[in-house]
């Protein structure tokens, strides 16, 4: 298999000190992660979760079960051009049967423009059908934040909107099943409800276990 192209950010929009920056400390952190990867006990035919710290801090097998081949793949702090650049030692060397991706809320912290989110999506999917082809594909839609300023400095620019619109534009891309989580998790006001979060963006435990319920239903498929 040739190695995927690589890819790197585009400049963003936004020049808001706002817009979330990485550090050399985490960037060191994703590395060794995606290192240990390669040094797991890995199922046949492994059920794997891929994307960013959502899905790196969900407690796979006490919400979804242990009887369950599953497999978390997910890095903090990732976003669309870190899965793009790192698919291969990731997620297409394992060869799930099944896919779940959640990606795309670091890529709103940085001010990336919805459009280009989508055409790497768009090309992130293509890339695994091609070399997993018999493996069911599903995307979970990138979920709420609480826009309260309590919160504002983890949340940054990301906006509820911006998300909806990505979600709406997530669900249309060709070859997935698309596993919609954005409105389980609100409040009355439209955000995402503080029993469920930390910090405005990350889940509690108590946030895991409402959204669970949509993943336990892609796993009895």
């Amino acid at each position: 298999m040739n190695e995927l192209n690589k890819v790197t950010p585009e400049a963003t929009n936004n020049p808001s000190k706002e817009v979330e920056t990485g550090s050399e400390q985490l960037h060191h952190y994703q590395l060794e992660r995606l290192a240990s990867f390669g040094e797991e006990r890995v199922y046949n035919n492994p059920i794997i979760f891929a994307g960013d710290s959502i899905i790196e801090f969900f407690p796979l097998k006490k919400f979804l079960g242990r009887d369950y081949p599953l497999v978390n793949r997910g890095i903090a702090g990732t976003d669309s051009i870190w899965l793009l650049n790192h698919l291969e030692e990731q997620v297409l060397k394992f060869s799930p049967i099944k896919l779940v991706i959640a990606i795309g809320v670091n890529d709103l912290g940085r001010g990336y423009p919805i459009a280009d989110i989508i055409n790497r999506l768009a090309e992130l999917v293509g890339q695994i059908k091609i070399f997993l082809p018999q493996t069911t594909l599903y995307v979970q839609s990138v979920l709420p934040v609480n826009e309260s300023p309590a919160y504002a400095d983890k949340v940054k620019v990301r906006r509820n909107t911006a998300i909806q619109e990505l979600n709406t534009r997530l669900a249309l891309l060709s070859g997935i099943e698309f596993i919609d989580g954005y409105d389980l998790l609100l409040d009355e006001t439209g955000q995402l409800a503080e029993p469920y979060t930390t910090d405005g963006l990350h889940l509690t435990q108590e946030g895991y276990a409402r959204l669970a319920p949509a993943f336990k239903a892609v796993l009895e498929e």
